[in-house]
């Protein structure tokens, strides 16, 4: 008998490296903030990198999730070698547009500049300009890595794909260290092409066995056709939701000097979190309910979809808590160094916990998206965002008046809970069986919980007089702890099942490693 798949086996195995990544990427944000501060340069980098990275991102992005599912379907309906020819294609056109696109960036960095800092003038508007036109090259990387991630997830190897931090975060860490002092921030853009020329030539070479790339012209094709089209609600979606961060930043920036590298280093610590589990899962099983779609196996679509809602609701709520009571101890940890003074620590905290509050929100809406991704339904999530986004904006605007960098962020939690509520509705259409309400029993034990855990740890904290790293670490011990117990007492069945599944996982993957020694 054929033993079930389940993705915890390689989730464990992509979060162990995204977490590795993270770390790395802490100590780059680190020493970058011992190094530099928080002032008009660190603005101008964090505003040009984040935007080209963001941008180059949804373009290339939508176009991947797409390809995903097209080739995981053409692969299980016809051949391995045509769907290798839609991705040869897909590459092509990918080449193509993205000349297009750096020379737009070039002629328009001007106006793109003043969109992102309306009140910057001068030099330091020409600067922002100067660093948009270099970060362009961006988009040439992201087409490569793309397809070839795409090919290498549709074969379950999800491991190469997020190694760029692995290669970058060194890098950009021994030239902050060895150059910052004469060159500035620049040798961070060195550091940057570097390491994407590296990651390009390491997924090719992974790749090579799944897939070849041959320059192929295919837009009369009829599967590049279906593509484009499925592709483009999603273009549309991250546009606004890249125009959602361009508000965030612009709201920060008129909080006064800094701010918008507060929000930065905020969002940095947040990513720690939702790359390292929410996308690491919504990965998985995005090729996951493809193949099941493919298939036409409803049944386990149904159950990996709650599955996975459960889980991460689960994993994710303590992580919360944690957050929320210890966000000026974690920024400490991290930051607090150098040029980055206790002012900016409480600024970057405020912003921390709002963005943790919508950990399991986002979370939940993730999966969502992947599950309607993987009936090829691009539409209905382009339209949940596109509404998301326009609150998210208007609530930013309003929040940052009444409650500073806090509201900025706690506006993206709160905004998330409309997108999940339009998905929940159109997803019938696909899996009617399912009802989120089925879950309110779980729910309400892990808000619980949740709220136990923080009550323990914000009381205690003020007991504990020592450094913030073994105040952190004994408080986190202790709000797992009590959160487990919590959760035990009220005999949550999925608690005790995510318990019990990860066991066996891990008990596997040791029993299977031990054969090989």
């Amino acid at each position: 008998m054929e033993k079930k798949k389940t993705i915890v086996g390689p989730a464990i195995l992509v979060m162990i490296v995204v977490l590795a990544s993270k770390l790395l990427g802490f100590i780059r944000q680190t020493v970058i903030a011992a190094v530099y501060g928080s002032d008009i340069d660190t603005d101008i980098y964090f505003m040009s990198s984040d935007f080209m990275i963001g941008l180059s991102g949804a373009l290339i992005g939508s176009l991947t999730t797409a390809l995903v599912t097209i080739y995981i379907d053409t692969k299980v309906k016809q051949s391995k070698e045509k769907a290798n020819e839609i991705a040869s294609k897909m590459l092509t056109m990918f080449l193509l547009s993205s000349v297009v696109f750096i020379i737009a960036v070039n002629i328009f960095a001007p106006f793109i500049a003043k969109l992102l800092a309306p009140t910057y003038t001068g030099d330091i508007l020409g600067k922002l300009v100067m660093y948009l036109r270099l970060f362009s090259i961006t988009f040439i990387f992201t087409s490569f890595q793309s397809i070839y991630a795409a090919v290498l997830n549709a074969n379950d190897s999800f491991v190469p794909g997020k190694l760029y931090g692995i290669i970058f975060n060194p890098l950009a860490i021994l030239a902050v260290l060895l150059f910052a002092g004469k060159y500035g921030l620049i040798p961070l853009i060195v550091a940057y092409v570097i390491a994407n020329l590296l990651q390009t030539l390491l997924l090719k070479h992974l790749c090579k066995k799944n897939f070849k790339f041959k320059f192929t012209a295919g837009f009369s094709d009829v599967n590049i056709k279906h593509l484009i089209m499925l592709a483009l609600p999603l273009l549309i979606s991250n546009i606004f939701i890249q125009l959602n961060a361009i508000v965030d930043k612009s709201i920060c920036s008129t909080l006064g000097e800094g701010f918008a590298s507060y929000y930065l280093y905020a969002n940095t610590l947040e990513q720690f979190i939702t790359t390292t589990i929410t996308t690491t899962v919504s990965l998985l099983l995005l090729s996951r309910y493809a193949t099941y779609v493919a298939e036409g196996d409803t049944k386990n679509v149904i159950k990996s979809f709650k599955d996975s809602i459960s889980g991460l609701i689960i994993l994710l709520a303590p992580i919360t808590a944690i957050v929320c009571a210890l966000s000026y101890e974690i920024v400490s940890i991290v930051y607090l160094r150098g040029e980055f003074t206790s002012l900016d620590a409480s600024y970057t905290s405020k912003a921390l916990i709002g963005f943790a509050i919508g950990f399991c929100i986002i979370a939940v809406r993730e999966m969502y998206i992947r599950l309607h991704f993987s009936y090829q339904d691009t539409k209905m999530p382009m339209i949940a965002n596109i509404i998301g986004v326009i609150i998210n904006a208007i609530l930013s605007i309003v929040l940052a008046k009444y409650i500073g960098i806090f509201g900025v962020s706690f506006a993206t939690s709160i905004s998330a809970i409309l997108t999940i509520m339009i998905l929940n509705k159109t997803v019938k259409k696909y899996v009617s069986e399912f009802r989120f309400s089925s879950m309110n029993k779980m729910l309400l034990k892990v808000l619980v919980s949740t709220l136990f855990a923080f009550e323990t740890v914000f009381i205690i904290k003020n007991y504990i007089q020592f450094n913030f790293l073994i105040k952190f670490v004994l408080c986190s011990i202790l709000a797992f702890a009590s959160y487990m117990v919590c959760l035990e007492s009220m005999e949550c069945t999925e608690f005790k099942n995510f318990i019990q599944n990860t066991k066996t996982q891990i008990i596997q993957k040791l029993h299977i490693t031990s054969k090989f020694k």
